[in-house]
């Protein structure tokens, strides 16, 4: 892929970052981690923040991160929620159940949480009117949402990814484009190829070439399970106050 230029958007998600840990103290804000993309390159982004203006290299073991598993996770996910453990030298709170309980649960365990750090952008469905820091909406758990990264393209994300050699899920390597759980998730048709012998496979997330159809490949309707899914799935958890916060 030809990458694109992520200067701008950066700059932008970099101001927010930094206009956050300036009205919040490092202990009252959490980062919501799905496995995901997005949330992938958000935390990247923010932990390089964080070194800068606390001048450690170890500051990362002090952000909160929250992952709040969906019914049917992907063992990939699992797994990589994992890996970004040991790659960034983080703890991740792992947490259950449906999303606005789980979310007054989490701030009810810990009451000096006030904001949380979302890797939400524009496309995302119900996302298109977000501010980058808003309160969650009147019915919810009242906390300050932050969303960095609202004006990155599809593209821009795997440029920052693929140019930075962050880690990503595997799924993405095998034509998943955006990732739910395995209940509504399948590799995305747009693109699916054929080898040498004839067998339907899939090219990386990073190859699509018309990013409107980074959702093409969810849905729930006779969606077959895959085989490398986890078993045993548990409560799901779709959206913060409103806004799809779904691994993508």
């Amino acid at each position: 892929m030809d990458f694109e230029n992520t200067d701008t958007v950066l700059e932008e998600t970099e101001q927010v970052i930094r206009e956050c840990f300036t009205q919040f103290q490092l202990e009252e804000v959490f980062l919501s981690f799905n496995g995901g993309k997005d949330c992938t390159v958000l935390l990247d982004v923010t932990i390089n923040i964080l070194k800068d203006l606390y001048k450690r290299d170890d500051i990362a073991k002090d952000l909160k991160i929250v992952y709040i598993r969906t019914v049917g996770p992907f063992k990939e996910i699992e797994n990589f929620v994992k890996e970004i453990e040991k790659h960034y030298g983080v703890r991740i709170i792992v947490t259950e159940g449906e999303i606005k309980t789980t979310l007054q649960k989490t701030m009810d365990q810990d009451s000096k949480l006030k904001a949380c750090l979302l890797g939400t952008r524009r496309t995302d469905p119900y996302s298109e009117g977000l501010k980058f820091m808003q309160k969650t909406d009147i019915n919810w758990p009242q906390i300050v949402r932050v969303s960095p990264l609202l004006n990155w393209s599809y593209h821009q994300i795997w440029s920052y990814i693929l140019q930075r050699q962050v880690p990503y899920c595997s799924l993405y390597n095998i034509g998943y484009t955006s990732i739910g759980s395995i209940h509504n998730t399948w590799p995305n048709p747009s693109l699916a190829c054929k080898d040498s012998l004839g067998r339907v496979t899939h090219r990386p997330a990073w190859m699509l070439a018309d990013p409107t159809l980074e959702r093409a490949g969810r849905g729930t309707n006779n969606v077959p399970v895959p085989e490398h899914a986890v078993q045993n799935p548990i409560d799901k958890c779709p959206c913060i106050g409103q806004v799809k916060s779904d691994v993508s």
